[in-house]
């Protein structure tokens, strides 16, 4: 008898290791529409700590896909909406054309603060400029917070080394998304 207990033990372990498993080899899925990008805006999500949202969103910029860029986040995540539009600014757009959102603290509130913005400017096709692993939570949260809105997706590379995006991003990324679905934020 033992020995069964020991053998359901090490079956739950191994199934729990190879979800685990899983999680880490991919990112969460979400529709791909970069091709798309063409919007009235670009918001970049915080959390840029490598800046590579905001480089892509200033590109966006260049090539007139876009006309506006929406930046957020107080910094809690690395970066701040006003450290990410001094580098927009340095390349090359207007900060006329910025408006920055220095308030929020997560993926929620990132778009629950920027939707009175979005509506004051009366925009409605907004790009959502984001990691990959990130793109699905902030897609999710994005229709949540403002259904009337089209969004689409401009996907950028996870920051960081390989083994970080294989493991720890990812595997971060499906915990706050079971997070975020208990809370009902998605």
């Amino acid at each position: 008898m033992p020995s069964q207990r020991f053998s359901r033990v090490g079956l739950g372990a191994a199934a729990i290791v190879a979800v685990v498993g899983l999680m880490a080899s991919a990112d969460p899925p979400y529709t791909h529409d970069e091709a798309t990008a063409s919007a009235d805006a670009a918001l970049v999500a915080s959390g840029d700590v490598d800046y590579l949202r905001v480089r892509r969103a200033a590109g966006l910029y260049r090539e007139r896909a876009v006309g506006w860029l929406l930046l957020t986040g107080a910094g809690a995540g690395g970066d701040s909406a006003a450290a990410m539009g001094a580098l927009a600014r340095s390349l090359g757009v207007p900060q006329a054309r910025l408006v920055l959102e220095d308030r929020s603290r997560s993926t929620r509130e990132n778009f629950a603060f920027a939707a009175p913005l979005i509506r004051a400017h009366g925009w409605r096709r907004v790009a959502i400029v984001t990691s990959v692993s990130h793109m699905a939570r902030a897609k999710w949260v994005a229709t949540k917070v403002l259904p009337d809105v089209d969004w689409v997706a401009v996907p950028v590379p996870n920051a960081g080394p390989g083994r970080r995006c294989c493991v720890r991003t990812r595997l971060t990324e499906w915990t706050k998304i079971g997070w975020y679905a208990l809370r009902g934020w998605i």
